[in-house]
């Protein structure tokens, strides 16, 4: 008895903290906060958005809670106990620098509860979270990077001394099928209402439409002066089934979204993000990038699309392209290091000298080569004194690097210790000239070409690690040329001192008596490199 009625005691203190953990997770699952308005206000450094709620309203950034700062042009804000009590979720604005703010529900919400509030800038820029003092609600206070002068309280109602008032009176005259129509400051679901009385036409205008009109409009056709007023104002106006709509530019709803239009525009010569950029700044939210297709992709009316499609093509347009002729001619000499290469250029005002051997890398503009250069470099290659390195040619958009090297990769042997056992590998390394040419035109027949040149040699091989240490030096310089004409670099010279081991097999080996047998041979040669790059500009092929 004792033992059934301890257990009947266990059981029911079981079904009471079951019981009791319902209540508690029915009634958190119930706790939430609904979300009444959002209101935005000017000020003199940026925008503040005020979220009004109907209890205490929380929120966090990438899950840490009241962050004093958010950086970017995307700002997201979690609010994971609030649902959302407005009519709409969307709310486009005219203060700069924000374009519009969204509130969606979060993907992992229940029973619509977890909110994800995004406010979309036209800019980069920061922001502050704050709660508002009694708790409901917060504040988002955007920055700008312009400073607007606020005005005194009831200044904006008031009219300057020595003008009139403000008329808000609307004038709508129907003779002969043709309107004149007048507004000033006047809200524009009354006027289109007095259109469609005195026409007969069939309007329905989207309640999300909040615009004050004025507009002079004089013996237009009405079907004219609707598109008149869409167009000035940026709405989307649609015509289905005889009725005219009218609805937000930007689509919120499904019903905006009917009366608007989406298209593709891809780019031929321009980054889909660079040309979107390159659009006012209003246009942002009506447009998107997608960079797997290159492409701008616009939400808009249809009649706006044809003007930011125009738009669009006459920023698309392409890159000149400029080619980069570079002549390499090397001069050796192992006797007394003193060669040199000295010849002059007749340019339009004065001769040109180029002197490399003295170790600085020096720059000249030459103009065009003269027609015997050829001639006297072919005549330096047959004494021996020049030989010709390389003659690379290659191509580059404009305003992008071109990259040549003139040299040799060497291979050496080196070692190195791994688990206590030495080994031997492989090591390649670029020895020469390195040319990073980035020629830029604005298309008047001239290019300027920044020029970052860099000289590496090996000096010697380091016998701790076994790696070749290299020595380099390098310069940046930036030349401004006419088409066609020469840019001569100079002073890039290598000293290298090289040694030749060679021996008798065997008898070489011998003991005291084997250096007999031996010899080694020491050289020091200096090599003189001068470069002579040429840009050209490629004409644009017509398609």
């Amino acid at each position: 008895m004792r033992i059934s009625g301890i257990r009947s005691i266990v059981s029911f203190f079981v079904m009471a903290l079951c019981l009791l953990g319902g209540l508690l997770q029915s009634a958190r699952a119930q706790s939430h906060t609904t979300i009444t308005g959002i209101t935005f206000a000017q000020l003199s450094n940026g925008v503040q958005i005020h979220v009004v709620a109907d209890g205490i309203l929380q929120a966090t950034v990438d899950g840490q809670p009241w962050m004093t700062t958010v950086q970017g042009t995307t700002m997201s804000f979690a609010m994971p106990q609030a649902r959302n009590g407005m009519e709409k979720n969307f709310f486009s604005t005219k203060y700069y620098p924000v374009s519009y703010v969204q509130v969606s529900t979060a993907q992992n919400a229940v029973n619509g509860i977890g909110l994800i509030l995004t406010v979309k800038n036209l800019v980069s820029t920061s922001a502050s979270l704050s709660a508002a003092p009694d708790g409901q609600g917060i504040f988002i206070t955007v920055l700008s990077d312009r400073t607007i002068e606020r005005k005194a309280k009831g200044a904006a109602d008031a009219a300057p001394a020595g003008t009139q008032s403000v008329d808000t009176s609307t004038l709508v005259e129907n003779v002969n099928g043709k309107l004149t129509v007048r507004a000033v400051h006047a809200d524009i679901h009354s006027f289109i209402g007095e259109i469609a009385r005195k026409t007969g036409l069939s309007v329905a205008i989207d309640d999300s439409v909040d615009r004050k009109v004025s507009i002079n409009l004089a013996n237009v056709d009405p079907t004219q002066a609707l598109q008149s007023i869409a167009s000035a104002y940026g709405l989307a106006l649609s015509k289905i089934d005889g009725i005219y709509m009218m609805s937000e530019g930007v689509p919120t709803d499904l019903a905006s979204y009917h009366l608007s239009g989406t298209e593709s525009f891809r780019m031929q010569n321009t980054q889909a993000a660079t040309a979107s950029g390159l659009l006012p700044n209003f246009l942002y939210s009506y447009v998107h990038v997608n960079s797997e297709q290159n492409a701008v992709v616009v939400t808009s009316p249809t009649q706006m699309l044809r003007k930011i499609g125009s738009d669009l093509a006459s920023v698309d347009l392409p890159s000149p392209q400029i080619s980069i002729e570079a002549l390499a001619v090397e001069f050796t000499d192992t006797k007394d290091f003193n060669i040199g290469l000295n010849l002059g250029y007749q340019t339009s005002t004065s001769i040109s000298t180029i002197d490399t051997p003295s170790g600085v890398i020096t720059y000249n503009s030459i103009g065009a080569l003269p027609r015997d250069f050829e001639v006297k470099l072919s005549a330096l290659e047959s004494s021996g004194r020049a030989r010709v390195r390389a003659r690379p040619s290659m191509a580059a958009v404009n305003g992008h690097a071109a990259n040549i090297f003139i040299g040799t990769q060497r291979f050496i042997q080196t070692q190195f210790n791994q688990n206590g056992q030495v080994q031997n590998r492989i090591q390649p390394v670029n020895v020469g000239v390195t040319l990073a040419v980035t020629p830029l035109t604005g298309g008047n027949g001239e290019v300027t070409v920044h020029i970052s040149p860099t000289v590496s040699n090996i000096t010697q091989i380091d016998l701790q690690t076994g790696l070749p240490l290299l020595s380099s030096r390098s310069a940046d310089t930036t030349v401004r040329v006419k088409d066609g004409e020469t840019i001569a670099l100079g002073g890039l010279t290598l000293d290298q001192d090289q040694s030749t081991h060679t021996r008798i097999p065997l008898l070489g080996d011998i003991p005291l008596f084997g250096k007999l047998f031996r010899s080694e041979h020491r050289s020091n040669v200096k090599t003189d490199l001068v470069v002579f790059i040429t840009p050209h500009i490629l004409p644009n092929e017509k398609p």
